[in-house]
């Protein structure tokens, strides 16, 4: 097989094969994991590289956690009477909006005289944002009504987990059915209150048939997939955010200089308590969840995504480049563009991603590494296929394709070991074109070549298809019949002369119409009493004696012998 036509094979049938990638990923969720974990990998490694938006600033973390409460003296759930008296020390101190990552639903006592309080602090402070749930029917649980009242808005708390259980994805808007009407999410509420305080209608824009919301001040537009959900940009760690404990804003310790003007969100921090969720930058509690939802919508950066179709152009493009070095039989090459590829990947899907534009790395990286795999596979195959070749060359006749004499040789040495232990008879036979040099100097070379072609054919075709048949040189052949005795290899004899009689009597020539064929045998049959050849030459020999008989016995009288 040619260079070319070998390399364009590959490249064509490797370029088949990584398109229909595409349509499997489709429908194979490990494959989407896989996806979705790489990612995860980029927002880890620009969390280290790229420091957190300016945004970061303006957003305090009120965190109940062991401490606070055990400095408020008081298990979890805190009273609302601490919450009341946190939102008064904050609206003293000049906190811009609160946001209660807590749901507050039913009655903490019977007079309601702790909710009582708490609205009448939320109302004082005017823009308090609290945070809802849905129960099993998917309906909303609004806090009890006084605080439901009271709060300048509401947001559900409910998180959206992918099949591996990480939060990847939040639904800022749910929608009711044959409605305009629709519910907002807490970090979507939170941006609202941050830009319209206190209670303002119309202040969050859904548009469902174009799939985008608009919120805040200035408006940060957000465009939503379309099952109306968006991928969360996670860009800080908790240990990012600014955090107070919860303790000090309850017992008022907390200076102006840190809430004043500040969007404050008081949630739990602990892994005690139950709102601890694995996310894309390790585990988080869902107020740092929030955090980030926030942070990437106030700060106008949502992750934008290059179509998969973009991404996998880009991997064949690459795949393709790799894949052709090694084609060009320039492993060490080969192996360079590997590296060279994946690193310019990496840094280029690394320096986009800092951008907030996601190629996904996993598709990219999928090129390089097909590229090379494939390169390294069809290098070993055609390696293989060159190496049979050659092999095919060694131990086959170049005129006839018949096996050379020297591998006949071989096998016979290795069948002569087994005849001995299974007691099994082996045959040789050696088989002469008679009067071939008369021919060969009448009708020429050419003629003399096209009989032995033939009479390769016959004799090969006279063989079982298990027997190996050899040309010996010149016009002379040796055959060796697996597991046949005297008489076998005598019934071979007047088989092949029958054969190559047919064959012959077909022919123009007068001179090639009447040319015959001697053969001699030898057979070793362990299994027999008497002498037998001692070794496989001594069979050879055998054999070559009795040819020699045979071609007496078809000699033409007043012909010169052999």
């Amino acid at each position: 097989m040619k260079k070319t036509y070998y390399a364009a094979l590959v490249l064509v049938l490797f370029s088949i094969f990584f398109w229909f990638i595409p349509r499997y990923a489709q429908n194979s969720p490990a494959l989407e994991t896989a996806v979705l974990q790489t990612r995860d990998a980029f927002f880890k490694i620009r969390l280290f590289s790229s420091p957190p938006p300016a945004a970061i600033g303006d957003l305090v973390l009120l965190t109940i956690d062991e401490e606070s409460c055990a400095k408020v003296r008081a298990r979890w759930p805190w009273p609302r009477s601490m919450f009341a008296e946190m939102i008064r020390h904050l609206k003293e101190r000049g906190a811009r909006v609160v946001g209660l990552n807590i749901s507050f639903t039913g009655l903490e006592d019977r007079g309601d005289a702790t909710s009582l309080e708490l609205a009448r602090a939320m109302r004082e402070h005017g823009n308090v944002v609290v945070g809802v749930t849905f129960d099993r029917e998917n309906h909303l649980v609004k806090p009890s009504p006084r605080i439901a009242a009271a709060a300048a808005r509401y947001g559900y708390l409910e998180k959206i987990m992918d099949a591996d259980f990480l939060i990847r994805r939040s639904y800022p808007v749910r929608p009711y059915a044959g409605s305009d009407l629709f519910e907002s999410s807490f970090p979507l509420a939170l941006l609202a209150a941050a830009g319209h305080p206190g209670k303002s209608e119309g202040d969050i824009h859904y548009d469902g048939d174009l799939g985008w919301i608009a919120a805040g001040n200035p408006r940060r537009a957000l465009y939503l997939d379309a099952d109306g959900g968006y991928a969360i940009n996670y860009l800080a760690r908790l240990s990012d955010f600014k955090q107070i404990p919860a303790w000090r804003a309850v017992e008022g310790k907390i200076s102006e200089r840190e809430v004043r003007d500040k969007v404050v969100i008081v949630g739990l921090a602990s892994s005690l308590f139950s709102d601890m969720h694995p996310t894309p930058i390790g585990i988080l509690p869902g107020i740092a969840i929030h955090a980030n939802e926030f942070l990437s919508l106030a700060s106008g950066r949502a992750l934008h995504f290059v179509p998969d179709s973009a991404a996998y152009s880009i991997a064949w493009l690459v795949a393709v480049c790799v894949l052709s070095l090694f084609l060009m039989r320039r492993f060490l090459l080969g192996s360079a563009g590997f590296v060279v590829s994946m690193a310019g990947l990496f840094l280029g899907t690394q320096i986009a991603f800092s951008r907030d534009v996601v190629i996904e790395p996993a598709i990219l990286f999928l090129g390089p590494v097909l590229g090379a795999a494939t390169g390294a596979v069809s290098g070993f195959l055609r390696l293989l296929i060159e190496n049979k070749g050659l092999e095919a060359k060694v131990i086959h006749d170049k005129l006839t394709g018949l096996y050379k004499s020297d591998y006949l040789r071989d096998c016979l040495e290795q069948e002569w070991k087994r005849c001995q232990s299974s007691r099994l008879p082996v045959s040789v036979v050696m088989a002469d074109l008679d009067r071939f040099k008369k021919i060969n100097d009448t009708l020429g070379h050419e003629t003399g070549n096209d009989m032995i072609k033939r009479a390769g054919e016959v004799i090969k075709e006279s063989a079982r298809r298990y027997d190996i048949v050899s040309r010996y040189g010149g016009d002379e052949f040796m055959i060796l019949l697996w597991h046949a005795g005297q008489e076998e290899a005598r019934a071979y004899r007047a088989r092949l002369r029958r054969m190559y009689e047919a064959m012959a009597s077909a022919l123009d020539h007068p001179m090639l119409k009447h040319s015959s064929i001697s053969v001699g045998v030898a057979c070793f049959d362990p299994a027999l009493a008497g002498a037998q050849p001692p070794s496989p030459q001594k069979l050879i020999e055998e054999a070559d004696r009795d040819l020699l008989m045979d071609k007496e016995r078809m000699r033409v009288p007043g012909e010169p012998s052999r």
